[in-house]
This record gives structure tokens, sequence and C-alpha cells, in this order.
């Protein structure tokens, strides 16, 4: 092969190969701290009245971590202007759906599973 041809291919393939193989970012993604207070249910060690929350999302994966679960980790899938709203079953058969917004650096969401209900006021760190 000539070398223009060969110089050509590997100019290409420094343009093209870091895009081909990087991730694509997600405006959301990044760590969000802050507190969830119960809004239905009754206030027990199942339900605490308020409790701290970490929320990490990268990509379409959203982890959350309380004083009962760490690391929990649902689908995430945000419309363009920060509204998201799902239902989530994990392996055991329980059930959360989650839904809210994120505007700027604050998430608001409320999450509900059949015995408690919750109000998020998380803010990206």
């Amino acid at each position: 092969m000539n070398q223009s041809f060969l110089a050509g291919l590997s100019i290409l393939a420094l343009v093209v190969g870091p895009t081909l193989s990087a991730e694509p970012e997600n405006k959301y993604d990044g760590v969000y701290t802050g507190t969830r207070t119960l809004t239905k249910g009754t206030a027990s060690n199942y339900c605490p009245a308020e409790d701290n929350v970490s929320v990490t999302i990268h990509g379409e994966t959203l982890t959350f971590t309380n004083s009962a679960l760490k690391k929990y980790t649902m689908p995430f899938d945000p419309d363009p202007d920060g509204s998201f709203g799902q239902t989530h079953t994990d392996e055991g058969g329980s059930i959360v759906h989650y839904h809210g917004r994120i505007m700027g650096n604050v998430m608001e969401a409320n999450v509900e599973n059949p015995d408690c209900e919750y109000n998020w006021r998380l803010k990206k760190q």
C-alpha cells in the first residue's frame, strides 16, 4: 500500500477511534445527595420518617443508597426537560415507582413502594 493511503487511515483512526469507543454523556450524570421524607405510610424502621439519600446517575442507570439499601440500581431514562418516571421490579418481586424532575442541580422525586411513599430533595455535588 502506498504511504499516503496509510497516513490517511492513521488520521482517520485518530479522529474516529475515540468517538466510537466513548460512552454518550448524560447531562444528568453525577452524584446527588439529600433527604427523603415520608409522605405516606407509618413511620417505622422499614419506613423511616426521614432518611439521608445518595443517588448516582451514570448514563441510563440510577443507583441509590439509603439506610436500608446500599447501591440499589434501577434504570433511568429522563426526558430532555429532566422529567422522569419509571416502575422497577427487582428479582425478588419488589416494586418501586419513581417519578420527578431534575432542574439545574436539584432532583425532586416521589418514590413509592407498597408500604411507603417518599419525597426526595437532592442536590448535585
